[in-house]
């Protein structure tokens, strides 16, 4: 009976409602979880029909892929960005496709985590896949 009465007592805790620091000049960032219509682009196709991704790919998706990668690693990674951006159909269609080389799906891949990620700009300030070097030994 006591621990009915210590369920009953934890479910009645609120939490306090979080309000701004007054001697901030900070304003809190408001969002939305509601998907708005946006322009879109062709990723690939398959038997001449179009599979496209949004234009401007949401920074929430490079999130959810840095975060599948550090705990499953990079492959499911990948497919899983690949199969939320291009949706089932898309997804079903790369799986179908008899043909689909190596090469072909690095290149859809890397663009697909290009625009999750952003470009990562290189030395000479041109947007691609240059790698940051590594500092050296003293």
């Amino acid at each position: 009976m006591a621990a009915n009465a210590r369920t009953a007592a934890k479910k009645r805790t609120t939490k306090p409602k979080p309000t701004p620091a007054a001697d901030t000049d900070f304003e809190p960032v408001r969002l939305t979880s509601k998907p708005a219509d946006v322009d879109r682009i062709v990723l690939f196709y398959v038997d001449d029909e179009a599979y496209s991704i949004p234009k401007h790919v949401g920074r929430n998706h490079g999130l959810r892929y840095l975060r599948t990668m550090r705990k499953q690693g990079e492959a499911l990674a990948a497919q899983e960005l690949l199969e939320v951006l291009i949706g089932e159909d898309g997804y079903t269609a790369l799986m179908d496709c008899e043909d689909l080389t190596d090469e072909q799906l690095d290149q859809i891949m890397n663009r697909l985590r290009d625009m999750a990620l952003g470009e990562v700009e290189d030395e000479e300030g041109k947007g691609g896949h240059a790698r940051r070097k590594a500092p050296q030994g003293h």
